[in-house]
């Protein structure tokens, strides 16, 4: 599947298309938008989300917000498409629940 397809489908579509994809997907996809947002740093925004995902919350923020807040704060380009940073958030949350599990099942 293509970057541009998923950025096609309809929000509750788009998490149940990912969900099967492995990580390397995910990553190549996360890279594909991140790229096209202005930035070839694909490993200095994951961890800039990561450390925000430890951060504490404000009241009525949930985690989706605050990766959703720290990748349109990260990426030097304005986004073209409303919806590109919650796609791009949904993304970069599967590949994090996809590592944890990874890291939780070696254990």
């Amino acid at each position: 599947m293509h970057i541009h397809e998923l950025m096609r489908l309809k929000e509750n579509e788009l998490v149940q298309r990912l969900k099967p994809l492995d990580e390397a997907d995910l990553e190549r996809h996360a890279r594909e938008l991140i790229a096209e947002m202005g930035s070839d740093n694909y490993a200095g925004v994951m961890s800039q989300v990561m450390k925000a995902v430890q951060e504490d919350l404000e009241p009525d923020q949930s985690r989706f917000d605050k990766v959703q807040q720290t990748l349109q704060s990260s990426l030097p380009n304005q986004a073209y498409m409303s919806d590109i940073y919650a796609r791009l958030a949904a993304i970069v949350m599967m590949i994090i629940s996809k590592k944890f599990k990874t890291l939780y099942n070696k254990e």
